[in-house]
């Protein structure tokens, strides 16, 4: 179609230039936000790696167990939290504690459905661990290890993980992808941080397997809650349970 008036072609047209440098900054943008996340990712790893292969030592040479408890969770805060918030407060320029969904409190339905999701969720895994695997219950561990431990082991780490994993990555990969595709990969991580304390400490290859199929099907699971609600809660609360979980049926085996 010919134009009557060239102020009409020269309008859209640079309605269509604006578009196209929209386009491109978008790009630009989006190329920005991956690469720095992906140095944040090397960086994270590979000191983590550090940490609990060559200087576990550490680890080993604190007696107390809930000393080395605390020590493991004050160098997750460092290496794991601390950093992440400082990522989002300066190249995101945004609150740390509404951007990793810490201050963000879901509503009553979504709790509800959360919480519908995740029990079904620890059924499943019970049925599975308690037929297939020939795994029983026990409360031993609640009566051999003390208060302030049980704190420290089993509600601080779960915490500590989703700010990083499902607070942190969940949200930055949202920027960038898909949701399937943003819990692909958050639980491919998961699982992979998981692997070099698994093979520096002597785990078999069928533990390893079994363990990081466990930790890549909860990470689903857990970035799932999070992406429903932008709270990191839901996703703690089912962490949680699931550690709680998993110890019982371990200790069953002790």
């Amino acid at each position: 179609m010919l134009c009557g008036q060239s102020g009409v072609c020269g309008l859209l047209s640079g309605k269509h230039i604006y578009i196209i440098m929209a386009l491109d900054t978008h790009m630009v943008n989006q190329r920005k936000r991956s690469l720095q996340l992906s140095l944040f990712l090397v960086a994270f790893f590979f000191l983590w790696t550090l940490r609990v292969t060559l200087f576990y030592a550490v680890d080993e040479s604190i007696a107390s167990p809930t000393w080395r408890a605390a020590y493991s969770n004050l160098l997750k805060l460092v290496v794991w939290v601390l950093p992440a918030a400082a990522f989002v407060y300066v190249l995101r320029s945004a609150p740390p504690a509404k951007y990793l969904g810490l201050s963000v409190w879901p509503s009553r339905r979504n709790w509800l459905l959360c919480n519908s999701v995740t029990v079904a969720f620890l059924l499943a895994v019970t049925l599975f661990e308690t037929t297939v695997r020939k795994k029983c219950f026990s409360t031993a561990i609640f009566s051999s290890l003390p208060v302030t431990l049980l704190l420290l082991q089993l509600l601080l780490p779960p915490l500590l993980e989703e700010l990083l994993f499902r607070g942190f990555l969940m949200t930055e990969l949202l920027s960038l992808l898909p949701l399937h595709r943003a819990l692909a990969l958050t639980s491919l991580l998961f699982a992979g941080i998981h692997m070099p304390y698994w093979l520096a400490h002597g785990a078999t290859t069928r533990a390893i397997v079994i363990n990081g199929g466990a930790a890549f099907v909860f990470s689903v699971l857990a970035g799932w809650l999070f992406a429903k609600t932008a709270s990191i809660w839901p996703s703690t609360c089912a962490h949680i349970a699931n550690n709680l979980l998993f110890s019982m049926l371990a200790a069953s085996n002790v």
